[in-house]
C-alpha cells in the first residue's frame, strides 16, 4: 500500500521529475538493448537518479516498464477523453478519436513498444502480457467507454462497445501498423485522414442513430 509520504513526494515537482527521468531513461535502453539485458543500475546510471527512488516509484525493474508502457497509454487516453465541444456529432468525435489514433498507435514509440514486446512474447511472456494489458487494452477500453456513453445519450446504438471500439480501431490502424512494424513507410497523412473519414461512415453506417 503507497504511504502518504509517497504520494506527496510524487505530487511534488522535483519527484515527478525525477520519475520522469527514469521512465525516459528506461525506455531509451528497453529499446536499445531489449529488457532483459537492461539492469536497474543501467536505469539509475543514464537517468542519474537513485535506486531508493527508484524502488519507491515503481517497485521493481517490471515496474518501470509498465511505467513506460502506460505512458503512450496515457497519451492517447487523454486525447480521447477530452470533453468535446457542445454541439458535436458523433461523426465529428469519431474523426477526431481516429486522428488521436493515427497519430498515437502509429507513433514511433508506439511501434517501438509493438516490436519490443513481440520480440520478448516467448521468452518474457508476462512482459508481452503486461504491454497488451497497459497499452492496447486500455486504449480499446477507453475508446468503448465513449462509444458506450453516446449509446447511453442516444447517438449511437451498439450493443457490444467493446467488440465495437476493436472494428473501429482495427479499420484506422491494422494496415499501417503492419507496415511499420517491418519499416515499411506509414501511409501519408492526408490518405491517413481519408482513411479516417471512411471508417467513420462505415462506423456510422453500422452503428449510427
Amino acid at each position: 500500500m503507497v504511504e502518504k509520504k509517497e504520494l506527496e513526494e510524487l505530487a511534488n515537482t522535483v519527484g515527478q521529475k525525477r520519475r520522469k527521468a527514469m521512465v525516459d531513461a528506461a525506455y531509451t535502453l528497453f529499446i536499445e538493448k531489449g529488457y532483459a539485458s537492461v539492469s536497474v543500475d543501467d536505469i539509475i546510471r543514464v537517468s542519474k537518479g537513485s535506486k531508493s527512488s527508484l524502488y519507491k516509484f515503481f517497485g521493481t525493474k517490471e515496474g518501470i516498464l509498465k511505467a513506460v508502457v502506460e505512458s503512450l497509454a496515457d497519451d492517447m487516453l487523454r486525447e480521447i477523453n477530452v470533453e468535446f465541444p457542445s454541439g458535436g456529432t458523433p461523426r465529428e468525435a469519431l474523426n477526431r478519436i481516429g486522428m488521436v489514433l493515427v497519430d498515437l498507435a502509429l507513433s514511433e514509440n508506439a511501434i517501438n513498444q509493438h516490436r519490443h514486446a513481440v520480440s520478448h512474447a516467448r521468452a518474457f511472456p508476462d512482459v508481452a502480457k503486461l504491454w497488451y494489458e497497459s497499452g492496447p487494452r486500455r486504449t480499446f477500453n477507453g475508446i468503448a467507454d465513449f462509444l458506450e456513453k453516446e449509446t447511453t445519450a442516444g447517438r449511437l446504438k451498439i450493443p457490444d462497445p467493446k467488440r465495437a471500439a476493436l472494428l473501429f480501431a482495427g479499420m484506422i490502424i491494422f494496415h499501417d501498423n503492419m507496415r511499420l512494424l517491418v519499416c515499411l513507410p506509414r501511409s501519408k497523412r492526408s490518405e491517413l485522414k481519408e482513411m479516417v473519414s471512411e471508417a467513420v461512415e462505415v462506423f456510422l453506417a453500422a452503428y449510427g442513430k
